[in-house]
């Protein structure tokens, strides 16, 4: 007997991959890496030295996504199955990705960002991105299970 059924893992599969491409539009030149590599403070010569590390970065993308999905999918499937109230359906799956983010992404990031002294341009950046990233992430989990 299967842990999860199917679609469970079509949609953590799913959704992890699109968790990806957002975190790859969003990092882009022409959305907000021009203005989070100068919050960052880094030059073009320091992008290069960045390229070279792409793949690493890539490999950790999708992981870090593959991980994300997969735990807020085990949210939304024990959510169900203990009867929490959690809305069923894309509510659920949009109010879990909220909470996730909210509870653990936004309130770690915000710290950190205050304590390492970092610009709020680039905090709000990232944070932005891990906002969408898991609302989009519990949407195709809402979805599909």
């Amino acid at each position: 007997m299967a842990l999860f059924d199917t679609n469970f893992d079509i949609a953590v599969i799913v959704a992890a991959i699109v968790s990806f491409i957002i975190g790859g539009i969003w990092y882009s030149r022409p959305v907000f890496g021009k203005v989070w590599m100068a919050a960052l403070g880094k030059t073009e010569a320091d992008m290069e030295a960045m390229r070279k590390q792409a793949p690493k970065g890539a490999a950790g993308g999708v992981i870090g996504s593959f991980i994300a999905s997969l735990v807020l999918a085990i949210f939304l499937e024990y959510g169900r199955l203990a009867g929490v109230g959690l809305p069923g359906g894309v509510a659920g799956g949009l109010v879990v990705g909220f909470l996730a983010w909210f509870g653990f992404l936004m309130t770690t990031t915000v710290t950190g960002g205050i304590f390492e002294g970092r610009p709020g341009k680039l905090v709000g950046i990232n944070v932005g991105h891990t906002f969408v990233a898991y609302l989009i992430m519990g949407l195709i989990l809402g979805i599909w299970i």
